[in-house]
């Protein structure tokens, strides 16, 4: 039987239902740019920290790389005028039932912390014993270092990690950092998320899977 000692949690898409609203803030400001960009290639490479999303598609458009800080500043200043929050439901009793019953718990996203900060949920934030963000990351999924990083600061053994991700890179970093990983469809179909030691409907299905601590 697995035991684990600290859940990792995704936020875009694993806890916040946040991904239509980063898809048109993205699509709205590469629009404004001559770039165009695919909801189904979005999802896919979510994960990607927010500087690196904005240079993938400056490139793929043979466009100054350099201009990604531009892109980034316009997309967040959408995103805060035009997002409507909220939490996937049973998202909020899962972490708070984990918190009482011991967990180290973990919060690692490729989203900037500034966004993260502002969409009003303080009181949520602070269940989690460290945070993770895009922007303080050199290398950001799909690499394993945010993963190790929030490992390293619980301290908790990689392999005593449980990771909840929702789409491909987050996956691929969560194996390389050597932790065990469910993925949620909640934005993409199942086949694009097998490399995930589980796929699950929703995050509601997650405490089960905890409190018998095994996978299968």
């Amino acid at each position: 039987m697995k035991s684990y000692k600290a859940i990792l949690f995704d936020f875009d898409g694993v806890l916040g239902k946040t991904m239509e609203d980063n898809f048109r803030a993205w699509e709205n400001t590469f629009n404004n740019h001559g770039i165009s960009i695919s909801k189904r290639e979005y999802f896919k490479s979510e994960g990607l920290p927010t500087k690196d999303l904005a240079i993938k598609y400056l490139k793929l458009n043979d466009m100054d790389s350099d201009l990604f800080s531009l892109l980034v500043k316009e997309k967040e200043e959408h995103y805060l005028r035009n997002h409507s929050f909220k939490l996937y439901p049973g998202a909020e009793p899962l972490v708070k039932n984990l918190k009482v019953n011991g967990y180290s718990l973990g919060l690692v996203t490729g989203g900037s912390g500034e966004r993260l900060l502002n969409i009003g949920i303080e009181s949520f934030l602070e269940l989690f014993d460290v945070i993770i963000t895009g922007d303080l990351e050199n290398k950001g999924k799909p690499y394993p270092d945010p993963y190790l990083r929030a490992a390293k600061i619980l301290k908790v053994a990689n392999e005593s990690c449980l990771v909840i991700e929702n789409a491909p890179l987050g996956i691929e970093s969560a194996k390389k950092a050597g932790m065990t990983c469910i993925a949620v469809s909640s934005t993409l179909e199942k086949k694009y998320l097998l490399e995930a030691d589980r796929v699950v409907a929703n995050i509601i299905e997650i405490q089960e899977i905890i409190e018998k601590g095994r996978l299968k």
